[in-house]
């Protein structure tokens, strides 16, 4: 399993993606913790077409997670996820 630290607006997201990518797998899961460390969720997304490369899959996860990110700084999905 291949992971790739980033970062965005503060949060750490870890997108893990395995070695290679077989067909009907999962193709990797988001860590998403926030910026103190203190709290974290983790996911595995429901690809409904999946991604075509490896490298893809990485960006697809970190896409999500910020996405995840910018929907709970503006007030919405209540994953208390704050940053001050």
């Amino acid at each position: 399993m291949t992971e790739a630290r980033r970062s965005y607006k503060g949060f750490h997201i870890v997108p893990c993606v395995p070695d290679t990518a077989e067909p009907g797998r999962p193709c990797g899961r988001v860590e998403l913790k926030a910026p103190e460390g203190g709290l974290g969720i983790r996911f595995t997304p429901d690809w409904p077409d999946a991604p075509t490369s490896l490298k893809q899959a990485k960006e697809w996860l970190f896409t999500y997670a910020a996405g995840i990110v910018d929907c709970e700084l503006a007030g919405g999905f209540g994953i208390d996820l704050h940053h001050d």
